[in-house]
């Protein structure tokens, strides 16, 4: 028994934990939290660093936030600077190397997704910028420019969320090969009911291609993209800009001229300049949920499409 206590106190002293240790999962956004949780289960412990009624651009930094990415044995990110403006202060406060982009505790979800390009347009004098767009023989503001980061709204198409679920996986795997069969089973089996989901969800929408709408963010392009829903403009001139007076006195004119009847938003977004222009155009104002959490009503990312589905074709069968 006392030689059982020296090792377990020198594998403290050594930074390793005993194999019957739980691995601790951090995760930037609840609706990775919720695809390790549908995995892992009780295998792991994992927290978000945020919630879906935040701004996930423009997180607030708490002392708390290098606490718990100093305790992570894995750190889950967005992968297409999502949280550019917020993580990188709280990795280099949180002094924990392992999850550090490259160490084997860091995982890029968004791996294999087909992404939807930004253009430098969307992006220019945006904190999104330097990061996203690479010059080319001349300086950004002038020269031949390329998009190397897509639009990272990218889990709001469901069928992407298989593939984040994928990596997930294959990451639990490497880190704790022990329960590799318990992790196979529940990534079996969330493949299963999202792929029957995701018939489902289609069937629903096929009746509205075509459907025009505003978006007040990019981060509907994806669910419009699948459903061949047209963006008829955004409220944001450009990635988190708002709009200025004369740009949405422009939309409201093309709007009405259009006929654009729905206005889309998500509930961590400023409504104002939304409100005011569907009350000018007569459009009907949707918030749709855009990630997991009580604080949205959405219990996991399967429940996040049923609920965000069902609001959808509610209102375009009442614009009907």
């Amino acid at each position: 028994m006392k030689k059982i206590i020296i090792s377990l106190f020198v594998l403290i002293l050594m930074g390793a934990a005993p194999s019957w240790a739980k691995l601790n999962i951090v995760t930037s956004f609840p609706q990775d939290a919720a695809i390790v949780k549908a995995i892992a289960q009780d295998k792991v412990d994992v927290k978000s660093l945020t919630l879906a009624s935040q701004d996930p651009h423009a997180i607030q930094l708490k002392p708390n936030l290098a606490v718990i990415l100093n305790r992570a044995d894995l750190l889950i990110v967005n992968g297409q600077d999502l949280e550019l403006a917020w993580l990188p202060t709280a990795l280099t406060n949180a002094r924990n190397s392992k999850i550090l982009e490259g160490a084997p505790g860091y995982l890029n979800p968004s791996e294999g997704v087909e992404l939807i390009p930004y253009s430098p347009e969307e992006l220019l004098s945006t904190p999104f910028f330097t990061t996203n767009i690479i010059a080319g023989t001349q300086s950004a503001g002038g020269g031949q420019v390329s998009v190397v980061r897509g639009n990272h709204h990218y889990w709001l198409d469901p069928a992407n969320g298989l593939i984040v679920a994928r990596n997930i996986a294959a990451k639990l795997i490497e880190m704790d090969p022990g329960n590799e069969d318990f992790y196979k089973g529940n990534l079996s089996q969330f493949e299963t009911t999202l792929k029957e989901r995701i018939v489902k969800w289609d069937a629903m929408m096929e009746p509205f291609k075509g459907i025009k709408f505003v978006s007040q963010h990019r981060d509907w392009n994806y669910i419009a993209k699948r459903h061949n829903l047209k963006v008829f403009g955004f409220i944001e001139p450009r990635e988190t800009i708002p709009p200025s007076a004369a740009e949405m006195a422009a939309l409201i004119k093309k709007m009405k001229a259009q006929n654009v009847r729905l206005i889309v938003t998500s509930p961590w977004q400023n409504q104002r300049a939304a409100q005011e222009i569907a009350k000018q155009t007569g459009a009907t104002y949707l918030i749709l949920p855009s990630s997991v959490g009580e604080d949205v009503g959405v219990k996991d990312y399967i429940d996040l499409f049923d609920v965000l589905y069902g609001k959808l074709v509610s209102t375009l069968k009442g614009l009907q």
